[in-house]
């Protein structure tokens, strides 16, 4: 499966949200995971861990961390009618993100990196919409730790203060070593035995 997204253009908006998370009111929950409870009603998130990059009065936005739609290459995702030639380094797992956006790419990646185009979600967790960073990522010049992600889930004011109160959803520390983890199976599973814990 080509994962067709020449489209690492994300709305400027939508990055100029989730730069807003840097300076997040007391109660966020970006920098968190949301865990889905084992009975989620919803059943686009049935068994997902949600990586929160924005959280306030006006919505919410996060990430699925444990789905994996394919893996590709580079300059298929950036240019689905790139040329074998033009293939290099390595393919990339391209994740799902959420519902919403679905064509937007994004990248979840270490402090350990600088990007003059990343915004800061955390201390240790920057997002970037550059496609610099992508190619980089191939060549293992990037960052050491980062997920190519499509599409996001997002909540309108109001909407995930309600999924919460039903217990749809678990609150989980947003732990590093997990978030970029590549062992999707048991994500779930880690990031359920640490809901309710408060760092």
């Amino acid at each position: 499966m080509r994962a067709r997204a020449a489209i690492l253009a994300v709305a400027a908006t939508i990055l100029l949200l989730a730069q807003a998370a840097a300076a997040t009111a007391p109660g966020s929950l970006a920098g968190w995971f949301l865990v889905a409870a084992p009975d989620m009603p919803d059943p686009r998130f049935a068994g997902t861990v949600i990586y929160m990059i924005r959280h306030g009065p006006d919505g919410a936005m996060g990430f699925v961390i444990n789905r994996v739609l394919a893996e590709d290459w580079a300059e298929n995702i950036l240019d689905p009618d790139s040329a074998p030639a033009e293939r290099a380094g390595r393919k990339i797992a391209v994740h799902y993100g959420g519902p919403v956006g679905a064509t937007e790419g994004f990248i979840l990646h270490s402090d350990d990196f600088s990007s003059g185009n990343s915004v800061r979600v955390t201390d240790r967790v920057w997002l970037s919409a550059d496609p610099d960073v992508l190619r980089e990522m191939a060549r293992r010049e990037g960052p050491p730790r980062g997920l190519f992600i499509l599409g996001y889930s997002g909540w309108a004011p109001g909407q995930l203060e309600s999924e919460l109160a039903r217990d749809d959803w678990a609150v989980a520390p947003g732990d590093t070593d997990l978030l970029f983890d590549p062992d999707l199976a048991n994500k779930w599973r880690r990031a359920w035995d640490n809901r309710g814990v408060r760092l």
